[in-house]
């Protein structure tokens, strides 16, 4: 297999067909324009080194010896087929303001390790969501850059920008994917088997409110980022159900039955937030500081 790839971005938006993965914190600054989830995804064994795993990812807890990665995601209705960011001329409209890492990061991911990119080149470079872009080749190029070669990522932009996406998934991993996790290790055997089911390098979606929980105990700062986050979420679902319904594909349905979930969700954890005294758990103490200055941060 060839071991060297070099991009040119053509800027044809064929990589900005759905919402991208997000850190919470750029949920938290875009909360009118993406609807938030989190997303469970199953690692392979084999595409998780030993660092990464430990940085990134939790055991899956079963005789596969896979791993889950629990992150943030935007979500929205595939039928779609584009990015809730994009203007009506199909250009970014957050380029400059707040893109997501891992729209930087593109067509490179960030939760495969150096070694290993340019299988994932290879496989996005005949993927069908990439036929006619041409944006990925194999080898040197003189009209594009030099992505990825021997086993590391030689851009240096590339390769900051999925350093930015690690360290922010490795800090929500602490602030509020470790308790996600747990909660689904203590979950009943129905939901274990769910899990399971995830199938190697694919996902399950779930609402953001578990995260949510999470952080709002970390402190009064952080109680009011998820509060305010909360109304804004229940006011961005229920425009896109009403204009889905507007629609009328049949398709939809199910992403507006998951939807309603949400949102029903939403309005649960805002009567707990807003009613219930703040409670939090003993390792806020040491995740305070780190809580609050992460999510005041860009």
């Amino acid at each position: 297999m060839v071991n060297a790839f070099s991009f040119a971005c053509s800027a044809c938006g064929k990589c900005c067909n759905s919402p991208p993965a997000m850190s919470l914190r750029e949920l938290f600054r875009h909360r009118d324009l993406f609807v938030g989830c989190i997303a469970i995804g199953r690692i392979s064994r084999v595409q998780a080194d030993d660092a990464l795993a430990a940085a990134l990812f939790f055991p899956a807890g079963d005789r596969s010896g896979d791993f889950l990665s629990i992150t943030a995601q935007g979500y929205d209705y595939p039928s779609a087929g584009r990015c809730p960011a994009l203007d009506s001329a199909g250009l970014c409209s957050i380029h400059a303001n707040g893109k997501p890492d891992m729209c930087d990061a593109v067509p490179l991911d960030p939760l495969v390790p150096d070694s290993l990119q340019h299988r994932v080149l290879a496989t996005r470079a005949r993927g069908a969501g990439y036929i006619g872009a041409d944006c990925i080749v194999p080898g040197t190029h003189a009209d594009a850059a030099l992505l990825v070669a021997e086993g590391r990522i030689v851009d240096a932009s590339a390769r900051a920008a999925v350093e930015r996406r690690r360290t922010a998934i490795a800090t929500e991993r602490e602030l509020w994917g470790r308790a996600v996790f747990d909660s689904l290790r203590a979950s009943s055997t129905q939901g274990k088997e769910a899990l399971a089911r995830i199938p190697p390098g694919g996902y399950a979606t779930i609402s953001i409110v578990p995260a949510l929980l999470a952080v709002a105990g970390l402190s009064a700062a952080c109680r009011e980022l998820c509060v305010a986050y909360i109304a804004s979420q229940m006011a961005l679902i229920e425009r896109n159900v009403a204009q889905a319904i507007a629609r009328r594909h049949l398709n939809d349905r199910p992403v507006t039955q998951e939807l309603r979930g949400f949102l029903a969700s939403h309005v649960r954890a805002r009567e707990v937030l807003l009613e219930s005294p703040a409670a939090p758990p003993v390792l806020s103490d040491r995740l305070r500081p780190i809580a609050d200055d992460y999510f005041s941060g860009p």
